[in-house]
Order: structure tokens, then C-alpha cells, then sequence
């Protein structure tokens, strides 16, 4: 085990207090434990066991989550019973505080009580409703919206933290740390078991479990992988078939070297500046919405698809392929340059790494094939054999996806075209019944999956959104949250002033019954999953 070699990795170093003492630590921590016995020898041969020790002990303090009194390391069935814990505590704190300093002063006391934890509080200071203030103070006393702040937040700092030692490169834990992709699979595992254990009726009897749904949605890997290859498709299709001479580019977007945390060769990267995954995501943001303005005020207009990866020590690089007009694709591959180089431009290797463009020649292949890869790498790595490291692929897929849910990054997003949404909406209905119409030629081209005949029929690639002849319609649910909240739901779509159903079933969501007719409750809190009712009480004079 890990542990053990950890342990026995320390042994000698020290006062035999000293080896008690990384002992508990080590232990404490076991699920990382190699990582800090790591680090630790390192200080220790270039310093002594005296500076590894300061050092292991601020390590420990680093490694809480907030003021909880929870470790990053910790079980979720820890994060559970703080939540739990938590949430009657602010109840009664919000009771107390509303009598001793009165309901004006109750939402931004709870505010401080709130943030010390290392949370959020859910209510904008400034000006704010009755109503807004009640759902506020109902979420605090939520354990259920405690658990999905802090778990969330304990497995990215807790990345985070594993990246700043450099253990997250190609040659030791590539993507994300082996501690997290465990949390992970467990976490995608409760919740197969959650929607196997609940079904769903409708109004005219048919049941199926929601396991059962998720698998006909895009959340299935298959069916995802297979949308987006429409939509580039399509989108590669508006182009060649276009009046106008279309260009495809692909671009390669990083970061500056003080972002990355590890060299590909596995030592630590002297330059990192502690920055996160999440920091890296933003300065690639920031790059991209500075392009995107200038390439507007310069006219320049496009569209396609980006795709947000991992290198090998988790610091994201994008790839965008977009098509545009080919007499302007040398002024925006240069817009784009501009302001990727824009930060540390002059670094060495910045020429090289931080910026590639590539011409898509039709002679030699499709865009979509070219980009068809790294689409399949980034979901389950079919059909893709290794990847950039000579990792096999569909075990990378899996590090990947883990590597995006814990720091909650978006890995596809279309650029330019119409609603996904509403293609969506508009594969739920049957064109029978349908007079000759746009709304029948939209049904038949999303049947058909012809993105580009769809795109079409919505107003071309570059229709603003409130000029498309169709959009989603949104409707308020008939009940309210368990926070006392109207929450819109989409029920189909406006067709013009034309309203169409698409959802025409009510659905129910309840515990299958096993064999004996019992709900199939087992412990692992489904019936919370099925609850509308407020989750605590909050006192009356804020209702009134």
C-alpha cells in the first residue's frame, strides 16, 4: 500500500518523536500520504528534518477545508455529517439573531457566520426582496445545499493543492491526482445507484428509472460524442457550401509558463506561480474574450466549436476550430495572437507553444475529421488508440472527466449558430400533424440531423438570438422550490407567437419498489433526493 511505502520511505529521518509524529500525520492523510512523504524528503535533502517538519505542519493546516473543521482528505460521509450538524446550528443561529438583533440586521450577520466557513453566502449584498432573503436564509439551513458548496470545493483545493507539489505530471498522476479520480468514480457510482433506485411515471402510466432516461440524453458519452460531430458537420458544411469562400483554422491556445505547474518531464516547474486550474481557465477566457471583441470591431465574423483539455499536469489549453471568410482569416489569426501573446509574450518557448494556427486544407482531409479526435479523447477515447502522452485513450478519457467535473470546466462549447436547446426541443416532436411550414421543415432537418439545414431555417450562422424565428419558452413550475422560489422549466417552444409543447408529460419521481413492495431505501440518502418540503424552518416574522 502507498501508505506503507510512505511510512517506510521516512523511516531513520529524525528523532524517534519526530517519526511518531509524521506517523499520525501521514496516516491522518493516507489517501495523499505518498505525495507529502514525497515532498517532505526533498526539503529534507536539500535543507534538514527540521525545515521538512515546518514545512508538513503548515501542510497540515493547508490541507482544512476552511473553518469546518474538515479535512480536503475527508470522507463524504464526514462532509455529510457536518452538513447535517451545520444546518440545524444556522437554523438556530438565524433564530437567535433575529430576536436579539432583529430581521434587518439577521441576513448579512448570517453573511459573516456564512463566509467564515469558507461558503458563499447566497444573497447579493445590496438591495434585495423579502423573498430572496426568506430563500437565502432557507438555503442555509439546507444540509443538502451545504454538501453541494463544500464537496465540490474540498476536491478542488484539494487538487489544487496536489499540483502545487508538482504530483500531477505525466510520469507520476497524469490529468488529476489518483486520490481524486477514486472520489470521483465513487461519487459517479452513488449516483448510478441513486437513479436505478428511483423511477419516474407519467400521467398515462409508463414507468422507467431515471438511470433508464439519462442513458437516451447527452449525458450518455455516445450519444454527446455523436451531437457534437452533427454540429461540426454541419458547421463545416455551412462553409464549403457557402456563396462566399469559407477558411477552417485551427487554433491552439496555453498559457504562460507561470501557470503550469510541472514540465513534461515530471520535476516541478521553478516559474509556477501557484495560480490553480481554475485561474488558468480564466486567463484563457480572458484572452479569448478580448479576441472576440476586436475580431467584432474589425467586422469579422465566425464560427464552430472549442474544446477545453487537460495537458499533463492539468493546466487546461484550448483548441478552437473555426470557420470564417477566407479574406479574413489572416487579420483574425492575428487578433488572436495579439492577445494571446499578450502576457509574457517574450518568454522562451512562448513562440512555439503559446499560439499555433493551422490552415484546414480540404485536399487533405475534413476540419471535422481533423478535430474528431480530441472531441473523442475529452469523452470516452474511442476510436482513438493513445493520447498525446502514449497514455491509452479511454483510460485518459476518464482521468479527464474527472479532471473537469472537479474544477467544474465546460470541455465544449459552440461558437456562433443556433440553439442547441431548440434543436433539442424540436427532436421531441413528430411532423405529422404539422402543416407544410417552417416549424415542419425545422422538425424534419432535426430529424434528419442536418445541422446545416437547421442552422439555415433559424436565420444563418450569424442571426442575432432575438431575431431567430424560434426560441426556447420557459415556464414557471406550478409549485415553488423547497426554497420557496418559482423556478422556470422548459416546456417547448415559441415558434414566432406560436406556442408548441414538446413536453407533454407530467412526471412523478418516486422510490421503485423492490420485490417485497417496500421502498428500495438503502441507506445512501435517497429519500432527500425526493423531498420538496423546506428543508428547515425559518422563523415567521421573516414570512410576514
Amino acid at each position: 500500500m502507498k501508505i506503507d511505502r510512505a511510512l517506510a520511505s521516512l523511516k531513520g529521518i529524525g528523532t524517534p518523536e519526530c517519526e511518531k509524529w509524521r506517523e499520525r500525520l501521514l496516516i491522518r492523510h493516507a489517501g495523499i500520504a505518498h505525495h507529502l512523504a514525497k515532498e517532505y524528503l526533498l526539503i529534507n535533502k536539500s535543507q534538514d528534518y527540521v525545515a521538512a517538519n515546518r514545512w508538513l505542519e503548515s501542510t497540515t493546516q493547508n490541507l482544512k477545508l476552511g473553518h469546518t473543521g474538515l479535512s480536503l482528505t475527508g470522507t463524504i460521509e464526514e462532509l455529510t455529517d457536518y452538513c447535517l450538524a451545520k444546518a440545524k446550528k444556522t437554523q438556530n443561529q438565524i433564530y437567535n439573531t433575529a430576536r436579539s438583533a432583529g430581521k434587518g440586521a439577521t441576513p448579512e450577520i448570517m453573511r459573516e457566520v456564512v463566509n467564515y466557513a469558507g461558503v458563499a453566502f447566497p444573497l447579493v449584498p445590496g438591495e434585495y426582496t423579502n423573498d430572496e432573503m426568506i430563500a437565502a436564509l432557507a438555503r442555509v439551513c439546507d444540509e443538502r445545499w451545504w454538501k453541494r458548496q463544500l464537496r465540490p470545493k474540498q476536491s478542488r483545493e484539494l487538487e489544487d493543492f496536489l499540483r502545487s507539489l508538482g504530483g500531477i505530471n505525466k510520469r507520476q498522476e497524469i490529468y488529476i491526482s489518483d486520490f481524486s479520480l477514486r472520489r470521483r468514480l465513487l461519487q459517479k457510482q452513488q449516483n448510478k445507484r441513486l437513479l436505478d433506485k428511483l423511477e419516474a411515471e407519467n400521467q398515462e402510466g409508463q414507468v422507467y428509472t431515471l438511470s433508464e432516461l439519462a442513458e437516451l440524453s447527452p449525458s450518455n458519452p455516445v450519444i454527446r460524442r455523436a451531437e457534437l460531430m452533427v454540429r461540426l458537420r454541419g458547421f463545416e458544411n455551412l462553409a464549403n457550401n457557402s456563396p462566399d469562400d469559407f477558411q477552417g483554422m485551427f487554433y491552439t491556445l496555453t498559457c504562460p509558463s507561470t501557470f503550469h505547474a510541472a514540465h513534461v518531464r515530471g520535476v516541478k516547474n521553478k516559474k509556477y506561480n501557484g495560480s490553480t486550474v481554475r485561474d488558468a481557465q480564466d486567463h484563457l477566457n480572458t484572452v479569448w474574450q478580448r479576441s472576440r471583441a476586436a475580431l467584432k470591431r474589425q467586422g469579422i465574423t465566425l464560427f464552430g466549436m472549442r474544446v477545453v483539455e487537460p495537458h499533463h499536469d492539468g493546466t487546461p489549453h484550448w483548441h478552437l476550430l473555426l470557420f470564417m471568410p477566407t479574406d479574413q482569416a489572416e487579420q483574425a489569426t492575428e487578433i488572436i495572437r495579439h492577445y494571446a501573446y499578450e502576457m509574457d509574450g517574450d518568454e522562451p518557448g512562448a513562440a512555439k507553444h503559446r499560439f499555433t494556427a493551422v490552415e484546414i486544407d480540404p485536399n487533405r482531409g475534413s476540419a471535422t475529421g481533423y478535430i474528431a479526435k480530441y472531441i473523442a479523447k475529452n469523452i470516452d477515447g474511442e476510436h482513438v488508440g493513445t493520447d498525446n502522452y502514449g497514455k491509452d485513450a479511454i483510460e485518459s478519457a476518464i482521468r479527464i472527466e474527472a479532471w473537469a467535473s472537479t474544477h467544474n470546466i465546460r470541455q465544449f462549447q459552440q461558437i456562433g449558430g443556433a440553439s442547441i436547446t431548440v434543436w433539442r426541443e424540436l427532436r421531441r416532436l413528430d411532423q405529422s400533424g404539422i402543416d407544410k411550414s417552417l416549424l415542419n421543415d425545422l422538425i424534419v432537418a432535426a430529424d434528419e440531423g442536418d445541422w446545416e439545414k437547421y442552422t439555415m431555417l433559424m436565420g444563418g450562422v450569424n442571426c442575432l438570438r432575438k431575431d431567430r424565428p424560434v426560441r426556447p419558452m420557459m415556464i414557471e413550475k406550478a409549485k415553488t422550490n423547497q426554497y420557496g422560489e418559482l423556478v422556470k422549466v422548459i416546456k417547448g417552444i415559441w415558434c414566432g407567437s406560436r406556442a408548441v409543447i414538446t413536453r407533454l408529460h407530467e412526471w412523478t419521481v418516486t422510490l421503485r419498489k423492490d420485490e417485497s413492495g417496500n421502498d428500495s431505501e438503502d441507506g445512501v440518502g435517497f429519500g432527500s433526493a425526493l423531498s420538496t418540503a423546506p428543508p428547515a424552518h425559518v422563523p415567521l416574522e421573516f414570512c410576514q
